[in-house]
């Protein structure tokens, strides 16, 4: 056994229910990632329902760890976006850093497509990701790359999308004209996976590991032109309005398709 997991082991036990945090009462674990461990919370006076986030105490013990934890907060303080938890609060308890998001009720992509077992014809796959497209788009529009678009980071909440997870996101200057183009790119091509793993909420077929999703899934050419540039098959993206005028043209295209 690594040394890592016994480490966690001993040290980074989930809260238990009821636990009193500041102002907060834990009302069960929703996650435990490689750095935080993350709660749903209820303000002990308002009953208002809150996620909390605690940097794992076995991360605590050391300095860089403890740093990057108040990175992820300033960050998040940095960010006024309806479809991107807001930062509530901050404190310290029993020598231990949290801080506080508002909650956003709803399922993540993860468990819509897995356990719900979801479905999602074309259309209605990329009209969700261009909600999602937008919000990559006002991160990029102020040198915030994500880094970790997955199906359990996208919550579909009333209808709309929201973003959530923001532990590896980076905050990148302008002129850092490398680093700024790598983690525009891994965003585009986290996005072009997450529209992949709704269209193949459709597929009927058995999956073949030597068979690629250009094998599998019956598309309109403008969407294949879109996942190509996102996935890196073809010339990537430059920039997010590129992106979106592809998605447009696709969802025109496949529309017109719907209505002969």
């Amino acid at each position: 056994m690594k040394w890592s997991y016994v480490t966690r082991w001993i040290f980074d036990k989930p809260l238990k229910i009821r636990t009193i945090l500041h102002t907060y009462e834990v009302e069960k674990c929703l996650g435990l990632g490689a750095y935080g461990m993350i709660y749903l919370c209820s303000d002990t006076w308002s009953g208002k329902k809150y996620v909390v986030k605690q940097l794992r105490p076995s991360k605590g013990k050391k300095q860089r760890e403890r740093e990057r934890f108040k990175e992820e907060i300033q960050l998040l303080r940095q960010l006024d976006n309806r479809s991107i938890p807001a930062l509530i609060d901050e404190f310290i308890f029993e020598k231990q850093p949290y801080y506080v998001m508002e909650y956003i009720p709803g399922d993540n992509i993860e468990d819509l497509l897995f356990f719900q077992n979801q479905r999602f014809t074309e259309l209605d796959a990329l009209k969700r990701m261009g909600q999602l497209l937008s919000i990559i788009k006002y991160l990029h529009q102020h040198h915030i790359f994500h880094t970790d678009i997955r199906p359990p980071n996208v919550i579909v909440s009333e209808g709309k999308v929201h973003l959530i997870d923001f532990g590896l996101a980076k905050k990148v200057p302008e002129d850092n004209d490398k680093a700024v183009s790598n983690y525009r790119q891994d965003d585009y091509y986290d996005f072009g996976q997450m529209i992949l793993f709704l269209l193949y909420s459709n597929f009927k077929g058995k999956k073949s590991k030597k068979r690629t999703w250009l094998e599998e899934l019956t598309l309109h050419p403008e969407t294949v032109k879109l996942l190509k540039k996102l996935l890196g098959i073809s010339d990537p993206y430059k920039k997010v309005d590129e992106i979106e005028n592809d998605l447009l043209v696709a969802m025109d295209a496949l529309k017109e398709n719907e209505n002969v």
